[in-house]
């Protein structure tokens, strides 16, 4: 045990350096980026996440500079389509998708471009206006080098993808300053319904390393800054019915927000256009919807078009601090948090769907957070003793994290890092509700397509779990229930029609005195056509030479064929007189249970 955790502190500790290192680099590039496409060439001021400074709370545009917006998401689009076709198509979309399912069916394995790639084509993206989130690059990047290291460390298979998850929480928990939920999501974010417990240990030693290099950097401080009233917050039960409302219309706009953003993916994936072409367009699509917002509703100095734009983690910091209209709940106040919720979420199904290179879960947090406003306010303004004023911020800060906890089906690991976003404990009880009740109304949507139910149907545990199976499954039950047998008097015509029906290689034989033996389908298939209605199959049937008990284990049987060298046996009933209930191939030992076929995803 003490050997296990010293190893892979040894092994962890070096991919938590990285990935806070990655995230540092990413974030810092990306800000540059955005102060020079969206400040400078576009005239754009956005506010910044992280502050109480009201003077960087404050948003605007300058006419006709803002013109250039749509321009620049399409070389945004034009240049990440590039490096999909030329270097690497690993980058495209939010890349998340991606590291699942290098750790499920391509055991870990990353080509050594693809995290500065990924770092590169996500800056372009989010620079350039691309609506999205960091949540996803960063994951990429940190389990890109997990798996990287792995190789240099000469790390088995499972060892790689235990490296390859750590790395990806490692990058989550430094970028969103949330070490032990980065670390608790690279665990839970692989499955719907289920953990991978070997990741905890690396992935926490390899966050809380990329948590200290990443803020040792930038400050030790929370994500978001909580306003003052937040300190004096108390937990009222009386308001925990609220709360289940937010998280029932958080899983209901998240369904919403699933299917319109696989809907978009699925678009794009089936035109047949050149690689460089889809997120282009994408872009150019998501630029004209832009322009066309800012001039239809320019309330509130454009509020609805320029939070849609790039991370938007400013205006949920603004909405935290109540800064929109002075926290006045008004019908355009509303309408417009509303209308913000849905053009990001047409723009990132657009932007990323396409094939831009931003993660979800940015655009989760900014929806949850208006969403959660808007739930706030309107109870502020029915039930103003019961929700008073500086309650809203609670509603918006736990409905950020309940509509990222609906669709990512990482219910656990969201709840801990609201706590680490805000740095408040006081906002637990009613995360625990929201949260939880928005898990169970997605019920079976879910944003990352290569999500699987559980670690029985993951290929990366296919061979311990045909190891279990093959241990406690006799082979009396899969004579059971696969060998029915055909009569003697079956043409060799019928014979054959009903193996290729029933996907057997080998039949068993039985006539009026009891059971004759095998016959192989590829003897069948030798006979000639114009013969197989006249021969019969007691005419070609043959004595098995292995003959095994029914209550032998599968993994038993396998060994005795392999001592036989023979790939089939007959099984011996073990109840009553000693009779042959059917036949058993290593085939049918080996095929997997039903229970592992993967199960397809909800869109």
């Amino acid at each position: 045990m003490y050997r296990d955790l010293a190893r892979w502190a040894v092994i962890a500790v070096p991919i938590g350096v990285v990935a806070g290192l990655g995230a540092a680099l990413f974030y810092f590039l990306l800000v540059d980026a955005t102060n020079l496409f969206l400040g400078f060439v576009a005239g754009l001021t956005l506010p910044t996440e992280g502050t109480t400074n009201l003077a960087r709370l404050t948003w605007s545009s300058s006419f006709p500079r803002v013109l250039l917006v749509p321009v620049l998401l399409v070389l945004g689009g034009f240049a990440v389509g590039l490096l999909i076709w030329r270097a690497a198509p690993e980058v495209a979309g939010h890349g998340t998708d991606a590291t699942i399912r290098t750790f499920h069916e391509e055991e870990g394995k990353v080509r050594a471009r693809v995290p500065l790639l990924k770092t590169l084509a996500s800056v372009i993206t989010l620079s350039t206006g691309g609506s999205g989130g960091r949540e996803g690059p960063t994951s990429q990047i940190g389990g890109g080098f997990g798996s990287l290291w792995a190789d240099l460390v000469h790390l088995s298979d499972r060892d790689r993808r235990i490296a390859l998850a750590a790395g990806m929480g490692a990058g989550i928990g430094a970028i969103f300053r949330a070490p032990l939920g980065g670390a608790v999501y690279a665990a839970e974010i692989l499955y719907t319904g289920d953990f991978e417990p070997e990741v905890f240990v690396p992935g926490i030693i390899a966050s809380v390393v990329a948590y200290s290099v990443y803020s040792t950097i930038f400050g030790f401080h929370t994500l978001f800054a909580t306003p003052a009233s937040l300190a004096t917050y108390a937990f009222d039960p009386a308001r925990l019915p609220l709360y289940a409302v937010l998280g029932i219309l958080c899983g209901a706009v998240g369904i919403l927000f699933t299917r319109l953003y696989h809907w978009s993916e699925s678009w794009f994936k089936l035109r047949r256009w050149h690689p460089v072409l889809r997120p282009t367009l994408g872009a150019g699509i998501a630029g004209a919807l832009f322009l066309g917002t800012y001039f239809l509703l320019p309330q509130l100095g454009h509020f609805a078009s320029l939070s849609s734009l790039s991370l938007g983690y400013g205006f949920v910091q603004a909405v935290i601090l109540g800064q929109l209209a002075s926290g006045s709940f008004t019908v355009t106040v509303v309408s417009l948090l509303l209308a913000a919720m849905a053009i990001r979420m047409v723009l990132t199904s657009l932007v990323v769907g396409s094939g831009g290179s931003a993660g979800l879960f940015g655009t989760s947090v900014v929806v949850g957070a208006f969403l959660g406003t808007v739930i706030g306010g309107t109870f502020h303004v029915l039930l103003p003793s019961l929700i008073p004023i500086s309650v809203v911020a609670v509603f918006a800060i736990v409905g950020m994290m309940s509509f990222f906890g609906g669709i990512s089906k990482a219910p656990l690991a969201v709840l801990i890092m609201v706590v680490e976003m805000v740095g408040s404990y006081t906002v637990l009880p009613a995360a625990m509700i929201a949260i939880f009740v928005a898990y169970v109304v997605t019920g079976r949507y879910h944003i990352y397509s290569e999500q699987l139910p559980s670690r029985l149907q993951s290929p990366a545990h296919r061979e311990e779990y045909q190891s279990y199976l093959l241990a406690t499954t006799t082979i009396g039950e899969i004579a059971n229930h696969e060998s029915e047998p055909v009569p003697a008097s079956m043409s060799v015509s019928d014979a054959i029609n009903v193996a290729v029906a029933r996907g057997r290689a080998v039949l068993s034989v039985e006539g009026p005195g009891g059971w004759l033996g095998a016959l192989r389908l590829a003897e069948l298939l030798k006979v000639p056509p114009e013969r197989r209605g006249d021969l019969r199959t007691s005419d070609l049937a043959h004595p098995v030479d292995l003959l095994l008990s029914a209550d032998l284990t599968a993994s038993e049987a396998l060994r005795r064929m392999d001592e036989q060298n023979t790939d089939v046996a007959a099984v011996l009933s073990v109840e009553g007189p000693s009779q042959v209930i059917g036949l058993i191939t290593r085939r049918e030992i080996r095929a997997p249970d039903p229970a592992l076929v993967r199960t397809p995803v909800a869109h």
